[in-house]
């Protein structure tokens, strides 16, 4: 098998593996809302009751009344009842009467959200399949994996907060495209180097706020600091918030603005017709 046989392979199954993912109830099709709740007595629409931190920062309370149809373990709660961040400390997710479910969030275990996610959403019962670019083999590119300056930051802005915060930069990808040299800047997320990138085909054929290219910093493929490797184009995916405007994705910075046309990897979500859910 060559490397051009074994990238295609992986693209393949990539592409079976994404679609299969929006099956689940917990896709991100099925995320209706989120929101952090700083304060006591908060309400987070759709969801039913009043929630608050909980005292020693460990997830949310909630206070409701049996009428509004908030189980937790199976229990209807009628008063007050805890949801956890994490399952060592106790039950971590809550269920709705029209059958959706709550989930608390948090980044660092000191600021918590209620996550809620719907299987029967909207987007999820439209969406048929992930459209994406024929793969193209000129798309694997070489490229080489830069250590940034000492304190390199991106500035980030999210989907809802315009307002950008500086996050570190862990690496810089020199991508040689038709012979000419881009620079990408590279962020780390769970043992992944993220890099969110947009290019000339963004809001044209492509869904308009960009796309994300991951590259593992463990097992098969795994790449490091210092590396010159070939990075397969043809597996950018989409943003979240192209599967639910709930999402509060991340934005490509403008040092991630490409001047050219990239036309690999994913496109949209789109429904039986081929019609991207954001246009139907």
């Amino acid at each position: 098998m060559t490397d051009l046989e074994r990238f295609r392979g992986e693209w393949s199954a990539w592409r079976r593996e994404r679609n299969e993912q929006m099956a689940d109830a917990r896709s991100p099709l099925g995320f209706v809302w989120g929101a952090h709740v700083t304060a006591a007595d908060t309400e987070v629409p759709p969801a039913p009751g009043r929630w608050a931190p909980l005292e020693g920062g460990r997830g949310l309370g909630v206070t409701a009344e049996a009428s509004d149809g908030i189980r937790i373990k199976g229990e209807l709660v009628d008063g007050h009842a805890a949801l956890y961040w994490l399952a060592v400390d106790g039950p971590t997710e809550a269920t709705f009467a029209d059958g959706s479910i709550g989930v608390v969030f948090s980044y660092d275990g000191t600021r918590f959200a209620l996550q809620i996610w719907n299987a029967a959403s909207e987007r999820r019962q439209r969406f048929d399949h992930i459209d994406s670019f024929t793969y193209d083999a000129r798309w694997v590119v070489p490229a080489r994996i830069k250590q940034p300056s000492v304190g390199r930051t991106v500035a980030i802005s999210h989907y809802r907060d315009p307002e950008p915060i500086e996050v570190p930069v862990v690496a810089e990808i020199v991508l040689t495209i038709e012979e000419r040299y881009y620079i990408l800047q590279a962020t780390e997320h769970e043992g992944t180097l993220t890099i969110p990138f947009r290019d000339q085909t963004n809001g044209v054929s492509s869904y308009g706020s960009g796309r994300v290219l991951d590259l593992p910093l463990d097992g098969p493929g795994a790449v490091k600091v210092g590396d010159v490797a070939f990075i397969d184009l043809n597996l950018a995916r989409l943003l979240p918030c192209a599967f639910s405007p709930a999402w509060n994705c991340p934005l490509p910075p403008s040092d991630n603005v490409l001047p050219v046309v990239i036309d690999a990897g994913e496109k949209w979500p789109v429904d039986a017709a081929g019609q991207p859910l954001d246009q139907a």
